[in-house]
């Protein structure tokens, strides 16, 4: 078998045995295969074999024709990606993307069978669906060639699965073999996309299909000639009651103010502050006024694009044990269909240009469109191309998830969690209006703190008094002592939490220093996560809060456990 030979190294076995396997295909064209290999920039070595249809033109790799790529890359394990590439003149910044969404538009008949039904995919080089980490080195920065691939599949080939990737090979010449008759005249197809790397003279959109040179890999779609009027955004802003009504946040009367004036503005917002201070009630407290619906999800670092927008999955079938791929819309997605605004807690956690993916185009406003590598599968069992924004963008072969101008996105991040703390990036920034919500006053603080500690009343002054004086001095004083003496002062959620956890607690323990204390350690240490320089001085402050000397030695090895800080 060629394909075990190649994985082997051993090149001369793979020129005996790929005739056999090329030949056996039935392709109109002969093809010819070409080997390579480079060390990619961070080292890690890689081998290729292409194999594309010979005689169209005199150098294959370098003219903008389609062909077969095997890139083996990495070592114990190898990983081996193979799929339809883009030869081209060069490979620098966004230069890929935009070539690559003119091919798939152009092929998309060929590619779309391949991604629904053999799990091909398209991705750029920074997803983590193509790095992995090798002896410690990651291999994510490797080459933009990556995203040549117009398609593709990553593999970890071995015994078991050595037949089935020959097979997806053999699918891939046979759909480059159709390729090139969708592609002629080559030369002009070659020209057009040599123009597209150099970012000069850009060929006009084919007909009906909008601009295929849209950056993110999305095609952005304009409205179609006969499309209606645009309706304008309804004037929630004016109908706002006068005395917003925020439940128990207090001192948020101003961050109100702000959010609400830049989303009736036209922005996305992001709520940043320390952990506890209210940015998701806050969040959610201007979506009741307004009132408009809205739904809440927590990002985490898993996150992608199919996690926000979709892509697709298995989808069983009733009466069959088949399981087509359809498409499957992500959160973005199905909160835009339902015209429900989309609240994002903890945002930091994601990596947030991965995950938005195509959103980005969407946010920037403007009533765009975008239209996705996908195809939804429809009740006839036809498939329409997918695409994500305005109404008036459905055409006959478009399935539209529709974007009311009205709709906003609400994120929240926090700004004390260093350890899972992503960058958010400019083009991000520049999307959303960033507002930053404050900790309350001490005054407000000390309120907040006296309502919550009422629970305890039932169990006398002493137990009441005592746990309400050690947490306003932990939590309420703003400079000199607590937390506000090393600047990490948190929002009053957390304190909450923590009598609610002292009002059962008391059952077993009735020493207000020792109660609090267990309750520091379950609720407040956590958020120290990553702060190893400032153990000593967070269990000083805490110590002197509680009238102890020191944190007892328990206490202190729970605290190194977050921070990090070693004995």
């Amino acid at each position: 078998m060629f394909l075990s030979s190649f994985i082997a190294n051993e090149p001369a076995s793979v020129n005996e045995e790929l005739p056999q396997f090329l030949g056996n295909l039935g392709t109109k064209r002969n093809f010819a295969w070409a080997f390579g290999s480079r060390d990619l920039p961070t080292g890690v070595p890689s081998r290729f074999l292409d194999i594309y249809p010979e005689g169209v033109v005199e150098k294959y790799d370098s003219f903008g024709i389609v062909y077969v790529r095997l890139w083996l890359v990495g070592r114990d394990p190898q990983r081996l990606l193979i799929g339809i590439f883009l030869g081209a003149a060069r490979a620098e910044q966004a230069e890929p993307r935009r070539a690559a969404t003119y091919v798939r538009h152009e092929l998309e008949n060929l590619i779309d069978p391949l991604e629904r039904e053999r799990g091909f995919q398209y991705k750029t080089w920074g997803d983590a669906d193509i790095w992995w980490r090798d002896e410690g080195v990651s291999v994510r920065a490797v080459t933009r060639q990556f995203e040549q691939f117009m398609t593709y599949r990553a593999t970890e080939p071995d015994d078991g699965n050595i037949d089935s990737i020959a097979e997806d090979i053999g699918e891939l010449v046979k759909a480059v073999d159709v390729a090139i008759d969708q592609l002629e005249p080559i030369r002009e197809f070659g020209k057009n996309i040599l123009l597209l790397y150099y970012g000069e003279n850009l060929p006009p959109a084919p007909a009906a299909a909008g601009d295929p040179f849209a950056e993110g890999g999305a095609v952005a779609v304009g409205p179609a000639a006969d499309a209606p009027e645009l309706k304008p955004e309804p004037d929630w802003f004016a109908t706002l009651p006068a005395v917003p009504d925020l439940g128990d946040l207090r001192g948020m009367q101003e961050a109100y103010a702000k959010v609400t004036a830049a989303l009736a503005a036209g922005k996305h917002v992001l709520l940043m502050g320390a952990p506890g201070v209210g940015k998701t009630e806050l969040a959610e407290a201007v979506c009741r006024q307004i009132p408009q619906p809205y739904d809440v999800v927590t990002a985490t670092s898993d996150w992608t694009s199919v996690h926000t927008i979709g892509g697709y999955m298995p989808v069983p079938q009733p009466g069959s044990d088949a399981e087509p791929l359809d498409f499957i819309p992500g959160v973005f997605t199905e909160a835009m269909a339902a015209n429900k605004w989309l609240i994002i807690d903890e945002m930091n956690r994601a990596d947030i240009d991965k995950a938005f993916g195509e959103m980005f185009t969407l946010l920037g406003g403007k009533r765009k469109s975008i239209m996705l590598p996908y195809r939804k599968r429809q009740d006839d069992g036809s498939y329409r191309r997918v695409v994500l924004g305005m109404a008036n963008t459905q055409e006959a072969d478009n399935h539209v998830y529709s974007l009311d101008p009205s709709w906003r996105l609400i994120g929240t991040m926090n700004t004390f969690d260093k350890a899972s703390l992503f960058q958010m990036s400019f083009a991000f920034s520049r999307r959303v209006a960033v507002i930053e919500i404050a900790i309350p006053a001490e005054a407000d603080y000390r309120v907040i703190l006296e309502t919550g500690a009422a629970v305890l009343l039932d169990g006398g002054d002493a137990l009441h008094e005592g746990v309400l004086s050690y947490l306003t001095a932990i939590f309420a004083v703003e400079s000199g002592a607590g937390l506000g003496a090393l600047d990490l002062r948190v929002g009053p959620a957390i304190p909450l939490d923590m009598i609610r956890f002292i009002d059962r607690m008391r059952r077993f323990e009735k020493e207000p220093a020792k109660l609090v204390l267990a309750a520091l350690e379950s609720y407040l240490f956590p958020q120290f996560e990553g702060r190893h320089e400032q153990t000593c001085d967070i269990a000083a402050s805490l110590a002197a809060a509680l009238g102890m000397p020191t944190l007892p030695d328990e206490s202190m090895t729970r605290l190194r456990t977050f921070t990090g800080a070693m004995d």
